[in-house]
């Protein structure tokens, strides 16, 4: 069988035709709408009308907050200051984390240089080196050692020292 004769009995698919016209359609049509949309009028039009939009919306802008917030609260939902505040919060506590484990690195390090050449264990009596052996192991594998310096805390200015 020749390659024409196979050619010949192969069924010709109608949509195919169809499918070649679609996308010769869109090729064209994708063409002309990026050379306008990259063109200055078509950002200059763009930008006209979103600020005839954000004109309109600015007066709803607060009555839609004030809405949202009664109905977040009616719902006992967090509102996104309750968030915020949570957030800040939330940084406060890494802080004073970060700073506590830093005094603890600084206590350990004096704790270790002050140690004298002659085992300590030897002279402490056999209560005090248990207690010392649980504290090196909570320390050891409890927490781990973070390279980060220590930040400074902030305090909260609302807080009332006693």
């Amino acid at each position: 069988m020749s390659e024409a004769e196979a050619e010949a009995t192969k069924q010709q698919d109608p949509t195919e035709k169809f499918r070649e016209l679609r996308d010769a359609y869109l090729e064209i049509w994708s063409k002309n709408l990026i050379e306008t949309v990259n063109s200055e009028g078509y950002a200059k039009a763009s930008g006209a009308a979103l600020d005839g939009f954000l004109a309109v919306a600015a007066p709803l802008k607060e009555p839609t907050e004030k809405a949202m917030l009664k109905m977040l609260q009616q719902l006992n939902m967090p509102t996104s200051a309750d968030f915020m505040g949570l957030s800040g919060r939330f940084a406060n506590v890494e802080l004073l984390l970060d700073n506590l484990d830093a005094k603890l690195d600084r206590i350990e390090k004096l704790l270790d240089s002050s140690k004298p050449a002659t085992s300590a264990k030897a002279r402490a009596p056999k209560a005090a080196r248990k207690t010392t052996q649980k504290q090196t192991a909570l320390r050891a594998g409890g927490t781990s050692k973070r390279t980060t310096t220590a930040k400074p805390v902030r305090r909260n200015p609302r807080k009332v020292t006693r």
